[in-house]
C-alpha cells in the first residue's frame, strides 16, 4: 500500500510531468542502441534531446503538452523502428531522404519479417503502446514562474553541451594520421558529420535525434532557403552560360568505333613517359605502338594529392577542386556522368580494383560514390590478409588469383578499373617492393647513374608483365577480342629525389611539360594511330564515352579527342597552360613548338579559357551540376 501510495503521489507530481516524457523520449534511442551498433555516445545524445524536448513539454497545460507529445514521440518511434528494421536488412542506417523509396519496396514487406531478430517485432508494437500510455499518465501540473526558469537553464546548458559532446565523440580522429587530407578523410567521423555523407557514421554516433534533426536541416530544407536557391540558380546559370557559348561535340568517324566491348582501365602508377622503353616495358610498347597512343596528355595536378587527383578525373571527368576544399568534400555529389555510371546504365558490371586498403585515399566511399559497385581490396584475398604481404608486391596477383580473376574477368559485360601499384615510389633499397624487383630484375642496378633509376625501370618491369598476363588471361578466357585496355599515368616522376635527373630523362625543353603522361587505347581490331592534339585529363572520360558510342548530351568539362573542333590544351590549376603553339606560364609564353608560334597564338582569349575552365570546374562540383 505504501508503494502504491508513493507512486501515485509520484504520478501526480512534477518530477512525473518531466520524467515520464523524457523516458518516452529516449526509449526510441534505447531500442535502436538494442537492435544495431551504435555507440554509447548515441545514447547520450537522445539523453540530452529527450531532456530538451520533456523540458518543454513541461512548460505546457496538460492538453497541449499531450498533444504535441503525440506529435513529436510517434514520428521518433516510427523512425526507430525503420532505421533497426534497415539496419536488420542492411546493416546501416538510412537518410530520411530513402524514405521515399518504402513504395517501391512494398512488395516485399512479407519477407521482410524473415530477416528480423526474435523479439523485434513484440518490441515495436511496446514501443508504439507506450506512446499511448505515456501520453494518458502525464500528469496535469502547473509550471511556476521557478520551475520555468530552472527547466530554461537546463535546456540552454544542455543545448550548449551538444558541440562537446560532439568533440568527444570524435576525438578518436586526433589519434588517426592523414584526416585533414584525401589520403584517410573517409575515416574521420567529424567529416561525415561536417559532410553528411554517410548516414551510418552519423546515426551510430549521434543518436535518434540529433541525426534525424541534422538530415532534415541538410538535406531537406537548407538547400531551399531563398538566399542559398538565389546563389545556387547564379552559380548554375553561370555554368549552363559556359556550355552553351561552346560548340556542341558532334558524332566524328571515331564514334561507337569500340562500341559493346568490355573495358579494363588501368590507372598505370608513376609509370612516366621516360620509364616506357623496348628493353624494359615490351608490351607497354606494343600495346602503344598497336593501338590509340596519345602523345601529348598532361596530367596536371589540381588539388593537393596527385594520384587520387587523376583518378577522380579520369572517372568524372571532373578535375579536384582548386579553393582548397578536398575532393572528399564532395563524395555526395551525383556523378551520373562518371564512366563506371555511364557504362553501368548501358548494362555493364562497374568494380575497382586494388591492393590498398578502402580507407587510402578514401577509395571505399569515393569509388562507389563515383559508380562502382565494389571496391575489391587484394588483401581481403591473402593468405595474410595484410595490404603489407610480400604476396601483393606485383599487380599480378588480381590475375593469378582465382576468385579475382573471376571479377575481373566476368562472363558479362564489364568495364574494370585496376589501379595498379608496381611502380610506386620510392625507389631504393629500403622499400620492400623495390628491393624485390631488384631482385627479380638485377641487370637494371647498374642502368643509370642515378640509382633510383634503376629501382624505377625494375618496378615498371613488373608493371609491364601486369599487362602481359593480363593480355594472356583475356587470350585464355576467350575474350582478348572483345575487351578493349585503358592505360593512363596519373602522374610524372616527381616522387623522385633527382628532380634534375628526371628533368633530363624526361627530355623536355621547360619544366611545365614534363607533367605529360602517356596514355594508350588499345584493342584487337584498332588500327595503329598516334594522336598528337595537346590534351588533359578530363578529356579521357569524353573520349572513351565517344569511341564506346556512349555520349549522352551531358557536358564536360574536358572534350572528346577526335572533335575536330577540338584545337587541344592542357590547363594548370594556377592558369598556367599550354596548346599546341606555346607553353605559358607566370604570365608570359616561355617555349614555342615552332618557329613564330607565339605571334600565332591569342593569348588573351587563351587566358579566359583557363580562367573559365577553372572556375567552371569548381562550380560543376560546388552545385552538384549533374544531379541537376
Amino acid at each position: 500500500m505504501r508503494l502504491l501510495h508513493i507512486l501515485r503521489r509520484f504520478g501526480s507530481s512534477a518530477a512525473a510531468a518531466f520524467l515520464i516524457p523524457w523516458l518516452s523520449f529516449f526509449l526510441p534511442e534505447l531500442f535502436i542502441y538494442t537492435y544495431t551498433d551504435t555507440s554509447a555516445f548515441s545514447l547520450a545524445f537522445s539523453a540530452v534531446w529527450a531532456g530538451i524536448l520533456a523540458g518543454f513539454l513541461f512548460l505546457l497545460p496538460r492538453l497541449p503538452a499531450r498533444i504535441l507529445f503525440v506529435l513529436l514521440y510517434y514520428p521518433a518511434a516510427t523512425l526507430a523502428i525503420l532505421q533497426a528494421g534497415y539496419f536488420e536488412l542492411f546493416g546501416k542506417f538510412m537518410w530520411l531522404t530513402y524514405l521515399v523509396y518504402l513504395r517501391d519496396g512494398a512488395e516485399f514487406a512479407g519477407s521482410v519479417f524473415d530477416y528480423l531478430p526474435a523479439g523485434f517485432v513484440p518490441a515495436a508494437v511496446l514501443l508504439l503502446l507506450w506512446g499511448a500510455a505515456a501520453c494518458r499518465l502525464r500528469p496535469n501540473t502547473t509550471a511556476s514562474r521557478a520551475k520555468v526558469l530552472a527547466v530554461c537553464f537546463c535546456a540552454v546548458t544542455a543545448a550548449a553541451a551538444l558541440p562537446y559532446l560532439l568533440n568527444a565523440a570524435c576525438a578518436g580522429d586526433e589519434l588517426e594520421r592523414g584526416l585533414g587530407t584525401d589520403y584517410y578523410a573517409g575515416k574521420s567521423l567529424r567529416r561525415a558529420y561536417d559532410l553528411m555523407y554517410d548516414a551510418h557514421k552519423v546515426y551510430t554516433m549521434c543518436g535518434l535525434y540529433h541525426s534525424a534533426g541534422r538530415d532534415i536541416w541538410v538535406h531537406l530544407l537548407e538547400p531551399q532557403l531563398p538566399g542559398n536557391k538565389s546563389e545556387e540558380n547564379q552559380k548554375l546559370a553561370r555554368i549552363e552560360s559556359y556550355f552553351a557559348q561552346r560548340e556542341s561535340a558532334t558524332e566524328n568517324e571515331m564514334t561507337g568505333t569500340l562500341a559493346g566491348k568490355n573495358v579494363i582501365l588501368v590507372l598505370m602508377e608513376s609509370a612516366d613517359d621516360w620509364t616506357i622503353r623496348e628493353d624494359t616495358t615490351p608490351t607497354l610498347c606494343r600495346l602503344m605502338r598497336e593501338g590509340i597512343n596519345f602523345t601529348n596528355l598532361y596530367t596536371p595536378l589540381y588539388g593537393s594529392v596527385r594520384t587520387f587527383n587523376t583518378e577522380f578525373t579520369v572517372n568524372t571527368g571532373v578535375f579536384s577542386p582548386t579553393d582548397g576544399s578536398l575532393t572528399f568534400t564532395y563524395c555526395g555529389n551525383d556523378y551520373s556522368e562518371s564512366l563506371p555510371n555511364t557504362f553501368r546504365a548501358a548494362g555493364y558490371s562497374a568494380n575497382a580494383f586494388h591492393y590498398n586498403s578502402p580507407s587510402f585515399y578514401s577509395r571505399g566511399v569515393m569509388d562507389p560514390a563515383m559508380g562502382y559497385e565494389t571496391y575489391i581490396c587484394y588483401a581481403d584475398y591473402a593468405e595474410h590478409s595484410n595490404q603489407f604481404s610480400s604476396e601483393l608486391y606485383e599487380d599480378t596477383f588480381v590475375l593469378t588469383n582465382p576468385d579475382l580473376r573471376a571479377q575481373l574477368l566476368p562472363d558479362k559485360p564489364f568495364f574494370n578499373f585496376v589501379i595498379s601499384r608496381n611502380a610506386h615510389m620510392p625507389y631504393s633499397s629500403d622499400d620492400s617492393v623495390s628491393k624485390y624487383a631488384m631482385e627479380q630484375y638485377p641487370q637494371y642496378a647498374d642502368a643509370d647513374e642515378c640509382e633510383e633509376v634503376g629501382y624505377y625501370l625494375a618496378k615498371m618491369k613488373l608493371l609491364d608483365n601486369f599487362f602481359s598476363q593480363l593480355l594472356a588471361e583475356l587470350e585464355r578466357a576467350g575474350q582478348l577480342e572483345n575487351t578493349v585496355i585503358v592505360g593512363v599515368t596519373d602522374h610524372y616522376s616527381y616522387s623522385m629525389k633527382d628532380q634534375e635527373r628526371v628533368r633530363a630523362l624526361s627530355d623536355v625543353p621547360v619544366d611545365l611539360m614534363v607533367e605529360k603522361t602517356p596514355f594508350f587505347i588499345w584493342s584487337t581490331d584498332l588500327q595503329p594511330m598516334t594522336v598528337d592534339k595537346t590534351l588533359n585529363t578530363s578529356d579521357i572520360a569524353p573520349t572513351l564515352l565517344n569511341l564506346f558510342g556512349l555520349s549522352s548530351g551531358t557536358y564536360y568539362i574536358g572534350h572528346d579527342a577526335f572533335d575536330p573542333n577540338y584545337a587541344g590544351y592542357a590547363i594548370f590549376s594556377d592558369g598556367s597552360w599550354i596548346d599546341g603553339n606555346v607553353v605559358y606560364q607566370d604570365g608570359e609564353i616561355i617555349h614555342e613548338f615552332s618557329d613564330g608560334a607565339a605571334a600565332r597564338t591569342d593569348i588573351a582569349t587563351m587566358n579566359q579559357t583557363a580562367q573559365d575552365f577553372i572556375e567552371i570546374n569548381n562550380l560543376i562540383l560546388e552545385t552538384d551540376y549533374y544531379s541537376k
